[in-house]
């Protein structure tokens, strides 16, 4: 699996998880999380401090889920959508370097 696409999706999971083990996500934000647990099949979420290994050895594991992920991550309206956005998980484009142009 390209190394981006891991790191952007178990950063996506990781914030959306903690926002829902400390009270702050909305309620459409916890549907959200609800069908990423169900993704991965886990009857519970790991502890916050273990939640992005857990993520990232999980996607490892079942490269399959990732696309699936992604689809049900992009319906966030706020951070976790933006995350995963431009990802397309069979394609991924990274910027080697940014020129700034200054007038």
């Amino acid at each position: 699996m390209d190394p981006v696409t891991l790191a952007t999706v178990t950063s996506a999971i990781t914030v959306l998880g903690t926002k829902v083990a400390e009270g702050l996500a909305s309620g459409a934000g916890k549907s959200i999380w609800e069908s990423v647990l169900k993704i991965f099949k886990w009857d519970a979420a790991p502890p916050v401090d273990g939640l992005a290994q857990a993520t990232a050895e999980h996607l490892q594991a079942h490269p399959n889920h990732v696309a699936q992920t992604i689809q049900v991550l992009r319906q966030d309206t706020g951070s976790v959508g933006m995350l995963v956005g431009r990802i397309d998980a069979e394609k991924v484009v990274v910027a080697q370097s940014i020129h700034t142009i200054n007038m």
